[in-house]
């Protein structure tokens, strides 16, 4: 073999181990690729280029949590499923969340009464609600983030502000705290338990994330202990079926 040929092996055989050493080791400055030891780590929705921030989304298959006439003491997060009325009823969602901006619109009807909740004002109370409205990131049980009394999940997207309901178009509550999540599922899809709190085992939530539910919860500020949650309103409602349009 001549020293060319010598010389073009020796070339190729460092390639070769250059590309072997690179392919678990992405290079530190190149676009699109995982940096240092990210791995595959979910990047923020900020960080993709084409990110617009326009969220457009339906929930059907509505569940209310209680009963709209439920007098105290009632239970409106109901872990245990056993008090869980379908309802005839859908949800949308149309927010930008770069701008926090947006209106989201549930309707359902319990019994004879028509109800209406419109969702438009969008405010931060704490840095992981991001201005009002928010993406990928997690919230409940352990994750420090928005209190512990549902299980740790991931939301898609949600929104935390104030909003207005109605009954068959006169205002019931106006000017109420709400918060909506499109988050893994929660409920069993069997037993329709919450399995939570338990014991944990595992870093993962109580959720399941081979499904999707929307959830909305329009609450008081007004307290009372013999409730759960402690407010003197707190209506919640879920969706089990969602969209994305």
């Amino acid at each position: 073999m001549t020293h060319l040929a010598n010389h073009i092996v020796a070339v190729l055989l460092t390639m070769a181990v250059a590309l072997l050493v690179s392919s678990g080791h992405a290079e530190e400055g190149k676009f699109g690729t995982p940096k240092g030891e990210e791995g595959t780590r979910i990047f923020k929705a900020a960080e993709h280029p084409h990110y617009s921030g326009e969220f457009h989304l339906k929930g059907e298959r509505a569940t209310l949590v209680g009963s709209m006439s439920d007098t105290a003491p009632w239970d409106h997060l109901d872990y245990a499923g056993k008090h869980l009325n379908s309802v005839k009823g859908t949800i949308e969602i149309e927010v930008n969340e770069l701008t926090n901006r947006g209106r989201v619109v549930a309707e359902f009807v319990e019994g004879v009464d028509r109800y209406r909740i419109v969702f438009d004002r969008f405010a931060a109370r704490a840095p992981f609600q991001d201005g009002g409205i928010a993406t990928r990131i997690y919230e409940h049980g352990d994750s420090n983030n928005g209190d512990p009394l549902y299980p740790k999940t991931w939301l898609y997207l949600g929104g935390w502000g104030t909003a207005t309901m109605y009954k068959d178009e006169q205002v019931l509550y106006k000017d109420y705290d709400a918060h909506f999540m499109v988050m893994e599922r929660s409920r069993d899809p069997k037993t329709h338990e919450v399995r939570y709190p338990i014991k944990r085992t595992l870093p993962g939530g109580e959720t399941d994330p081979a499904g999707m539910e929307i959830d909305l919860w329009v609450r008081s500020k007004e307290q009372n202990t013999n409730n759960f949650p402690p407010f003197e309103t707190f209506v919640h409602l879920c969706w089990e079926e969602v969209t994305w349009r």
